[in-house]
């Protein structure tokens, strides 16, 4: 009941500026250029300062020594996601870009915003370097195929260049200046430290008010989008849970495969066909629907497997 306690209390505290961003959209309080301008803080400043004061923090020799074998587990993860993902695109539309909509969402939950948020939360700077560790290979496929197959006409082209954004930088020289033990000024800790601790707030805010630019009624009726839920938020979870426990895997790694494999249907599907011209309203449905499941589904299956 601990894990349960705290794990929903940490949904609710996540819920409640998701609901503040729905809200500030609702009554046209912030101007409608907020999505852009949140998801740009986020991507460049925000998440960027997390993820280096978390390397810095966390990433010595002694660590990656030891810590080796997440990097072999989340590529494995990975590789299967999207195998599973293809499979199950093709249950779920016939359309060619709405099977790399469901592709995507069934290979990558919201792992980095949420997850990065849930993990935090509930269990603290040391276990989001693990679990930043473990869900590698899972940004560089979003940075790569990923987000290139949601991108409408684009035939899943990507460039190298991709890798050149501000979160790939700040996790190289985070894991650059932890290796080395580089002495950086207090300040310049505390600055990146209290920016990276505004990330998860934000990234709610952003949620809600994406959500907000479509009638929920609307939303709601894509009853496609439940199952896909379900299976997002329960199914693969529970299968990669138990093939691991089959294999008596590591407890540690279990935990860092829920925690990637258990968040709800992630922003990308309304972001970048929005920003060229291809149908944003499954990728908004999952995002309502699916993070409104979160709220319940995400402490039950930490209390039951963590």
């Amino acid at each position: 009941m601990q894990v349960f306690s705290a794990t929903l209390n940490q949904m609710f505290v996540l819920f409640i500026f998701m609901a503040l961003g729905y809200f500030l959209n609702y009554k046209s309080i912030l101007p409608e250029n907020t999505t852009a301008v949140i998801s740009k803080l986020e991507t460049n400043v925000l998440v960027p300062c997390l993820v280096f004061n978390t390397f810095y923090k966390y990433c010595t020799v002694e660590n990656i020594s030891q810590k080796w074998l997440y990097l072999v587990y989340g590529t494995a993860i990975t590789i299967l996601s999207i195998v599973i993902g293809v499979f199950l695109a093709k249950l779920f539309a016939k359309d060619n870009y709405l099977k790399k909509i469901y592709t995507y969402s069934f290979a990558v939950a919201n792992f980095s915003f949420m997850g990065n948020a849930v993990v935090l939360g509930i269990f603290g700077e040391e276990v989001l370097f693990d679990y930043m560790i473990f869900t590698l290979p899972l940004c560089l496929y979003v940075y790569s195929f990923g987000t290139a197959s949601l991108i409408p006409n684009n035939n899943n082209k990507f460039s190298f260049k991709a890798f050149l954004n501000p979160i790939c930088i700040s996790m190289l020289l985070g894991t650059l200046a932890g290796l080395t033990s580089l002495p950086l000024p207090k300040f310049l800790i505390t600055a990146v430290s209290s920016a990276g601790a505004c990330m998860s707030p934000l990234a709610m805010i952003l949620t809600g008010f994406v959500v907000a630019n479509f009638s929920i009624k609307t939303l709601a009726k894509v009853k496609r989008i439940y199952l896909a839920s379900i299976l997002r938020l329960i199914i693969l979870p529970l299968i990669f849970v138990f093939i691991l426990k089959l294999m008596d895997t590591n407890d540690s790694i279990v935990m860092l495969t829920l925690c990637a494999t258990a968040m709800p249907l992630g922003l990308n599907t309304v972001v970048f066909p929005a920003a060229y011209g291809g149908d944003t309203t499954p990728g908004a449905s999952m995002a309502l629907i699916s993070h409104l499941m979160s709220i319940i589904t995400i402490p039950i299956m930490f209390t039951l497997f963590i």
